[in-house]
């Protein structure tokens, strides 16, 4: 692909993405670059790509080599094999100490999230949502008619539980959790959230994104998922897509009670093995589940950056919220401005989202694409 042609695809790219709202990618425009940059390369006219939230380590040296092995069966669906969508929903039911009628694959977890969306939405229900948050199920729900009721974060930048069970309605299909939360990074409690989650399961169906609770210290004691063993009507979803760093692969998941699973399933992918995640997306998911090693190196490393990104923002003034998460959310006071000077030295960041209009998020990236964005913020030349 020539440089003209590459340019004008990220545009288009771009200009797509900025259409669902999920990100306010609406914000970017074309920028010079022949690639994006990755850890494996200098070129310092590379993209520095730090809006989506991936991980810069990865996939882990155990998924290559796994995918090195299997690759030869990329001409067959994911069944009927070592590597298969059955033995991965056995080994995450394993480790979430639920059954594999709990798990329900997916293309990412944005694909159980639109499943969620439409599930129960179509009918126009009310869905409750936190705001800011990675809002893919109230923008389906939205475009099929389902009432979606934003609830705005607390003083704290976290979800506001008191006011969120207090929207309930007898219409009320859904309330959707993020924790921790996205954009900014905050989390809730443990054991406030499992009280919450038990009390409000019984109104009305709870789904709670555990996209990044990898990145949290303990974090398996920090899940939901156990309140589905509970018999708790609550869903649970998490990806592979961000410490694991399989998000070019698209596969994630959601746990939650058996008969629910069964009937999104049958209603969502009829069964049918075209529907199911590839074969390259199941063995390298199976690898990354059984690699704690590459999980701990990258939360460690991410803890690290994070730490010392933050130092930074206060050197400079910056009001920041602390995050559990891999990216921080900040006060850049005109983020426009501080967008178009991102742009000019090829740095993709996220913001402006409604509620704070002048706040960005910036995925922890390298050390090295940390340092290039600090460098850039010196002087504070936006303002």
């Amino acid at each position: 692909m020539d440089t003209i042609n590459r340019r004008q695809w990220l545009k288009n790219s771009l200009a797509t993405s900025a259409g669902l709202s999920l990100f306010p990618l609406n914000a970017f425009s074309e920028i010079n670059g022949d690639y994006y940059r990755t850890d494996h390369d200098n070129n310092n006219n590379a993209i520095r790509r730090l809006l989506y939230n991936e991980n810069h380590l990865g996939p882990s040296k155990s998924v290559e080599n796994i995918i090195k092995q299997v690759i030869f069966r990329s001409n067959r669906y994911s069944t009927f094999y070592e590597y298969d969508a059955k033995a991965l929903k056995q080994l995450i039911a394993k480790q979430e100490g639920l059954k594999p009628e709990n798990v329900l694959l997916g293309h990412g977890s944005f694909e159980p999230l639109i499943w969620a969306a439409t599930h129960f939405g179509s009918k126009g229900e009310q869905i409750i949502v936190p705001s800011p948050t990675f809002d893919v199920i109230g923008l389906f729900a939205r475009k099929i008619g389902a009432k979606v009721t934003p609830v705005e974060v607390d003083s704290d930048f976290k979800m506001n539980l008191t006011e969120m069970e207090s929207r309930i309605s007898s219409k009320t299909s859904l309330l959707t959790l993020c924790n921790p939360n996205n954009p900014t990074g905050t989390v809730i409690e443990t054991e406030r959230l499992k009280s919450f989650c038990r009390l409000v399961s019984d109104k009305t169906t709870v789904l709670v994104d555990e996209a990044y609770i990898h990145f949290m210290n303990s974090w398996r004691n920090k899940s939901m998922a156990p309140l589905i063993a509970e018999g708790k009507n609550v869903l649970v979803t998490r990806t592979f897509s961000k410490i694991y760093g399989l998000a070019g692969l698209r596969i994630g998941f959601m746990l939650g009670p058996e008969s629910l699973i069964a009937e999104m399933e049958k209603k969502f992918t009829l069964g049918f093995p075209g529907n199911m995640p590839n074969s390259l997306s199941v063995a390298s998911a199976i690898t990354s589940l059984k690699d704690d090693v590459f999980l701990e190196t990258s939360k460690n490393n991410n803890i690290e950056t994070r730490n010392a990104f933050c130092n930074e923002l206060e050197k400079l003034g910056f009001n920041y919220i602390r995050s559990e998460a891999n990216f921080v959310y900040f006060d850049v006071k005109n983020f426009k401005a501080y967008k178009e000077l991102m742009l000019k030295n090829k740095i993709l960041l996220a913001g402006g989202w409604p509620t704070k209009s002048n706040w960005a998020r910036v995925t922890m990236g390298s050390k090295d694409d940390i340092s290039f964005l600090f460098d850039k913020m010196k002087g504070k030349k936006w303002l």
